[in-house]
C-alpha cells in the first residue's frame, strides 16, 4: 500500500505540472489569435471591397463605351427592336446584365429586356423622376427592388461617338440591370481566396462586423445604397481562418519537453523504489529458479503486493506438475513437425532432382541439334552450290536426291525440337506480312517433282476472295502444308493430290481460311483415325518400316494448329484415299507493299557488290560453303578461324559485317561479341553481328539476341534467307 500511495503522489504531481504549462500554452496561443483575427479581417474588408469594386468598374465601363455607339443610336431612332434582341441583348449576357432598358430623350420606353421570358420587367421609378436626374448626371450607379429582387440599375446617356465629351443634348438612355441573385454571388466569390458571399435584407441591416473566436471566423458588411443615396441593403462576408487552429500543435511539442522532465521525475523515482522494489522481486527470482518456495519466506512478514506476488508463484510451483505434461505434449507436436519438414524437404529435393533433368535434357538438345545440324549444313550447301553448277541430267538426279535426303534429315531432327518445345511450352509465333499464294506456290514447286516421279497428278486450288496480302506466322503454315503434303505423296501410290484453300468467313481486319489436302492413297482404317494425333504414333506398324518417319509429325502439325487458333480433321477410306481439313485465322493487311520491300527488291537485284564481310568459322566445311556463296553474290569475305583472330582482324580492318560462330577454339563468338560491344579496342562497337549456329531451340535463340548479336542464321542455312539478312544491313550507298 505505501509504495502505490508514493506512485499516486508522484503521478498527481506531475498532472499538476501539465496543467500548469498547459494553462500557460493556452494564455500564449490565445494572445497570438487575436493578432491573426485582426489581421485577417483587415484583409477580408480590402479582399470584399476590391473584388466588388472590380466588377461594378467593369459593368459601369461597359455601359459607358456602349452608350455612345452609332448603331445603338441608329437603332434607337429606327426604334429597330430586332436589333436590340439580336445584338444588344446578347452581347450584355456574359457580363451579367439581366435588365436592359433603352428610352428616348423624353423618356419614353423603346425596349426593354429581361433574362426571363415570363413578363417584361416592371419600371423601378417613375419616368418623369429618372430623366430629370439623368438629364442633370447621365451616369447613375444605385439599387433598387424588382419583383423582389435587390437589382443594381447603371444608366449612360445615348449619344454619338463623335461627341466623345458628351456636350450636345442626350438623344436617348441605356439603363442596365444586374440581379443579385446565387450565381452573381458564386462569380464573386470565384475571384476570392476562400471568401463566402451573401445577401441581407434591409431588416438585417444592423448587423455589424465581427469576429468570432471560437470558430475563428470573420464577417464584414459592405453597404449599397438606393437611387437617394439611402442604405437599401448589404452585401455580407465571411472568412474562416483555418490555419489558427494548427497552432494547437504546439501543445503538443511543449507536452514533448514536458515528457522529458517527467522521464526524469520518473528515474530519480527508480532510483528510491530500488531498496523497496527490486529486492523482493530479487527474491522470486531466486525462488523461481530453485524451483522451491523457501526464499518467498521473507515476502510473507510484509503486507504488501508482494506477499500477494509470493503466493501466487506458490500456486505456480503447486501447478508444475500439469506444466510438465504439457511441455511433453509440445515435444510430440515438435517431433512431428520434424517430421512433416523432413518430407518437405524431400519432395524439394525431389523437384531440383527434376529441373536438373530437365536442364540435362535441354543440353542433351542443344547439342544434339549442333552436332546433327554442322553436317547436315555441310551436305546441303554443297548441294545448293551444285545446283548452279552446269551439270548433266543424271548429274542433277543426284544432286535433288542428295537435296531431298538431306532436307529429309533436316526435317526428322526439326520435329524432335519442336515436340520438345511444345512439351516445355516455349514454342512461340512471329506475326508477319506474308503473300498466301506465293507461299503454297512455293510448297507446291518443292513437292511437284517427287509427285511427277511417282506419276502422280498434282492440283493446287485457290480462291480469288482472299486477299493478297495477310498477316501471321508464314513459316509454321509452311511446316504445316510440308508435313501433310509428304506424307500425301509419301502414301499415295497412284491417282492424284489436290491442295485446295478458301474462304470460310472473315469481318474487319480478319479472314479466316480453310485448307485441304486430300490424295488417292492407302488411306487409313477407321479404328485408327482417333491415334494418329498421338505423340510417336503411327497407324500401323508396318509404316515406319515402308514408308519411314518418327511419328511425330501429325502430332506437331496438329499442335501448331490449335496453339495458333485453328483445328484440324481428317476424313479417310482405307485403300481410297485420305483428306486433311485444318482452319487458320489470319490478319489482313491493307498495304500490299512497302518502301522497305522496294528497297529490298532493289537490293536483291543489285545482291553484295563491295560489302566486306569477315567471317569467323572454325568448321571446313561450313567456312567453304559460306565463302562460296559470298563470292557468288558479289561480297568481299575474310575468314578467320575463331573469336580471338576476328577481334584481331577488326583492330586493323574496317569491315561492313561480321558473320560469327558461335562455338570456336580458343574464344568463342559470345566472348568475342562482348569485347566489341564493350568498346574497349580500336573496333566499331556497332558494327553489323550475325550469329551462326547450329542450335535450333529457342532458349539459344534468345541468348543470342540478349548477348549483342543484331540477327541469327541456323545451319543449315537457306541461301536466299542469309542473303535476305545480309541485304538489310547493307548501306543504301553501297548497292549499284
Amino acid at each position: 500500500m505505501k509504495v502505490r500511495k508514493l506512485i499516486l503522489v508522484l503521478y498527481l504531481l506531475a498532472i499538476l505540472l501539465i496543467v500548469i504549462v498547459m494553462f500557460f500554452l493556452q494564455s500564449a496561443i490565445g494572445s497570438q489569435n487575436k493578432i491573426f483575427l485582426q489581421e485577417g479581417y483587415k484583409d477580408l474588408k480590402d479582399q470584399t471591397e476590391k473584388v466588388y469594386q472590380i466588377k461594378n468598374q467593369q459593368l459601369a465601363q461597359f455601359v459607358y463605351d456602349n452608350s455612345f455607339w452609332d448603331e445603338l443610336v441608329t437603332a434607337l431612332f429606327q426604334k429597330d427592336e430586332k436589333w436590340f434582341t439580336e445584338v444588344l441583348s446578347s452581347s450584355t449576357k456574359t457580363f451579367d446584365f439581366n435588365y436592359i432598358w433603352v428610352m428616348d430623350k423624353e423618356g419614353k420606353m423603346v425596349y426593354q429586356f429581361q433574362d426571363s421570358v415570363q413578363s417584361h420587367a416592371p419600371f423601378f421609378l417613375p419616368v418623369t423622376v429618372l430623366v430629370d436626374s439623368l438629364r442633370k448626371n447621365p451616369f447613375r450607379n444605385f439599387h433598387v427592388m424588382i419583383e423582389g429582387n435587390l437589382v443594381q440599375v447603371i444608366t449612360g446617356p445615348i449619344q454619338p461617338s463623335s461627341d466623345d465629351q458628351r456636350k450636345t443634348p442626350h438623344l436617348g438612355y441605356l439603363v442596365c440591370g444586374r440581379k443579385y441573385d446565387p450565381n452573381f454571388m458564386a462569380k464573386l466569390e470565384a475571384t476570392t481566396n476562400n471568401i463566402q458571399f451573401g445577401l441581407e435584407s434591409i431588416g438585417q441591416l444592423h448587423q455589424t462586423d465581427s469576429i468570432v473566436s471560437s470558430t475563428n471566423s470573420l464577417h464584414h458588411h459592405y453597404t449599397l445604397n438606393d437611387f437617394d443615396g439611402k442604405v437599401i441593403s448589404s452585401i455580407s462576408t465571411s472568412k474562416r481562418l483555418h490555419f489558427i487552429t494548427d497552432y494547437t500543435g504546439y501543445l503538443k511539442k511543449y507536452f514533448l519537453i514536458y515528457l522529458g522532465i517527467l522521464i526524469a521525475i520518473l528515474l530519480l523515482f527508480y532510483q528510491f523504489l530500488r531498496y523497496r522494489v527490486l529486492r523482493p522481486l530479487n527474491l522470486i527470482s531466486n525462488a523461481l529458479a530453485v524451483k522451491e518456495h523457501k526464499p518467498l519466506m521473507l515476502l510473507k512478514s510484509k503486507k504488501d503486493e508482494f506477499a500477494a506476488i509470493g503466493k501466487s508463484i506458490e500456486n505456480f510451483f503447486a501447478n508444475h506438475k500439469q506444466l510438465q505434461q504439457e511441455i511433453e505434449q509440445r515435444r510430440k507436436s515438435e517431433k512431428a513437425l520434424q517430421k512433416s519438414a523432413q518430407e518437405l524437404e524431400s519432395a524439394t529435393v525431389e523437384k531440383i532432382r527434376s529441373e536438373q533433368k530437365h536442364l540435362t535434357k535441354s543440353e542433351f538438345l542443344s547439342t544434339m541439334s549442333h552436332e546433327i545440324r554442322t553436317p547436315i549444313n555441310g551436305i546441303i550447301g554443297i548441294a545448293n552450290l551444285l545446283k548452279d553448277e552446269n551439270l548433266n541430267t543424271h548429274q542433277k538426279d543426284l544432286v535433288n536426291t542428295l537435296m531431298f535426303s538431306s532436307n529429309h534429315l533436316l526435317s526428322i531432327l526439326t520435329d524432335i525440337l519442336d515436340f520438345s518445345k511444345i512439351e516445355a511450352g516455349n514454342l512461340k509465333f512471329n506475326k508477319v506480312q506474308f503473300n498466301l499464294k506465293s507461299i503454297t506456290e512455293s510448297v507446291y514447286n518443292l513437292y511437284a517433282p517427287k509427285a511427277k516421279e511417282k506419276g502422280l497428278d498434282f492440283f493446287i486450288l485457290t480462291d480469288d476472295r482472299i486477299v493478297d496480302y495477310l498477316i501471321g506466322d508464314s513459316v509454321r503454315l509452311c511446316q504445316i502444308l510440308n508435313n501433310l503434303i509428304s506424307n500425301a505423296i509419301k502414301f499415295t501410290g497412284d491417282g492424284k493430290i489436290v491442295i485446295q484453300y478458301k474462304l470460310l468467313n472473315q469481318d474487319i481486319g480478319k479472314q479466316v481460311i480453310e485448307f485441304s489436302i486430300s490424295d488417292t492413297g492407302i488411306g487409313i482404317a477407321a479404328n485408327k483415325v482417333d491415334s494418329i494425333f498421338e505423340s510417336f504414333t503411327q497407324a500401323d506398324r508396318t509404316i515406319a518400316t515402308n514408308y519411314g518417319g518418327t511419328g511425330l509429325g501429325l502430332t506437331i502439325t496438329k499442335k501448331l494448329i490449335e496453339l495458333q487458333g485453328g483445328k484440324i480433321a481428317v476424313v479417310s477410306n482405307e485403300n481410297r484415299g485420305t483428306t486433311f481439313t485444318f482452319i487458320l485465322p489470319f490478319e489482313k493487311e491493307a498495304i500490299l507493299a512497302s518502301v522497305d520491300g522496294n528497297l529490298l527488291k532493289k537490293k536483291l537485284e543489285a545482291n553484295l557488290y563491295g560489302m566486306k564481310i569477315l567471317v569467323a568459322e572454325d568448321n571446313k566445311i561450313n567456312a567453304l560453303i559460306i565463302i562460296k556463296f559470298l563470292e557468288k553474290w558479289n561480297a568481299q569475305p575474310v575468314l578467320v578461324l575463331n573469336g580471338k583472330a576476328a577481334l584481331d582482324r577488326l583492330d586493323k580492318e574496317d569491315f561492313d559485317l561480321v558473320l560469327m560462330d558461335l562455338h570456336m577454339p580458343e574464344m568463342d563468338g559470345v566472348t568475342a561479341v562482348t569485347v566489341i560491344r564493350s568498346n574497349k579496342m580500336n573496333i566499331d562497337p556497332d558494327i553489323p553481328i550475325i550469329a551462326l549456329t547450329a542450335d535450333a531451340t529457342v532458349t539459344t535463340q534468345q541468348q543470342i539476341l540478349q548477348n549483342g548479336f543484331n540477327q541469327y542464321v541456323t545451319k543449315p542455312f537457306n541461301p536466299e534467307n542469309l542473303l535476305k539478312i545480309l541485304l538489310s544491313f547493307q548501306k543504301v550507298g553501297s548497292v549499284k
